[in-house]
């Protein structure tokens, strides 16, 4: 005997579910209705942050490919999806000396820890700096200095590592060019930045594949849950699943810091290109990079703080810098995903 049609719909929506359940997370319609019932009562949807009108983000930089020997790079995609938000860039080197690394934090008005290939370990000069602006911002924080992080696929795992102090925290997931949806868990109703963005754009998130995850490595929920200082400082607020079905976390946010991370890439939507990967360009898609952008930077917009004068502010901006095309069709290298990079020649020769 034959099912109809909406029969056969339900029981594959259920079976969609059924692995959902252990982690607490929500059917989209239920956060759907939340959110357009949230945005009914007359909640603003994003607060107006104008304390600062001129941010400022850092980008860190990283070696290897696709920055030649001796050289560390920024993808400019993450520059381009900052600027479309109204922010400039200040480039962050991985390799710059501690003092060094405290004047460019007094300058920059929130931290964007870019994905790339980085190791995640003491020794290595990307973990050792990445570590250090972290501490800066914490403290900061701890000092009523709101002081904005995000951390986008590598960074998020970077986040991670440094609050969990694990170095063997991360697994294994077939994710590479995997665009995917976000399964929002429980926690997701006091995500700061989920409510920040528009409902709908909310739900798209949820409903549609238009989170473009390309990554091998990833954090797992047994991992999270086998790490107490993760869930004392993030809530889960995502996950995702990877080609062969396995759930990893996708979005992570800070309970009281404002530290956002994501396993996803929300800069590519708009501004990468490659015909090697299916990033979703889509209307909705392009929507929602820029408004994950408009909550970054408008986070950004709260923090004061800003260079000595005009002269010492002109020093530091990535316009002292020409990106190259790197997105060329003949370009054979691991990164061949990037436009248009930014390079830096490395100032010290640690690892």
């Amino acid at each position: 005997m034959v099912m109809p049609t909406a029969k056969v719909l339900a029981a594959v929506v259920a079976l969609l579910l059924l692995p959902t359940v252990a982690y607490g997370i929500r059917p989209a319609v239920q956060f759907a209705q939340t959110a357009v019932t949230t945005a009914a009562v007359g909640r603003p949807v994003r607060p107006v942050n104008d304390a600062n009108l001129r941010p400022i983000i850092g980008i860190l930089s990283q070696p290897g490919d696709p920055a030649p020997d001796g050289q560390s790079y920024i993808a400019a995609s993450y520059v381009k999806w900052l600027e479309s938000a109204g922010a400039r860039v200040v480039p962050i080197f991985y390799d710059m000396d501690i003092e060094d690394i405290e004047r460019r934090f007094a300058v920059i008005n929130g931290l964007l820890l870019p994905g790339g290939g980085a190791t995640l370990a003491p020794g290595h000069r990307f973990y050792d700096t990445a570590r250090r602006l972290v501490e800066l911002a914490l403290k900061a924080n701890d000092n009523g200095d709101y002081f904005p992080v995000h951390g986008t696929c590598l960074g998020m795992e970077t986040l991670a590592v440094i609050m969990s102090s694990n170095y063997t925290l991360l697994g294994t997931f077939d994710a590479e060019d995997a665009p995917a949806p976000l399964l929002y868990t429980d926690e997701a109703s006091a995500s700061h930045l989920l409510r920040s963005l528009p409902p709908d754009v909310v739900a798209d998130l949820q409903n549609k594949p238009i989170a473009m995850e390309n990554h091998m490595s990833g954090l797992s929920m047994a991992a999270f849950l086998e790490n107490p200082a993760l869930g004392r400082f993030f809530r889960v607020v995502s996950l995702s699943l990877d080609k062969s079905g396995a759930a990893y976390i996708s979005t992570l946010e800070g309970r009281n810091y404002p530290f956002t991370a994501t396993q996803w890439h929300p800069e590519k939507n708009a501004f990468e290109w490659t015909p090697h990967l299916r990033i979703p360009h889509s209307t909705d898609a392009i929507r929602m990079s820029q408004e994950v952008a408009n909550f970054f930077v408008a986070e950004a917009r709260r923090n004061l703080h800003k260079a000595k004068n005009i002269l010492e502010e002109d020093a530091v901006l990535i316009y002292n810098f020409k990106p190259v095309f790197t997105g060329k069709h003949e370009y054979v290298g691991e990164e061949k995903d990037f436009e248009q990079s930014y390079f830096f020649e490395r100032i010290s020769h640690g690892r």
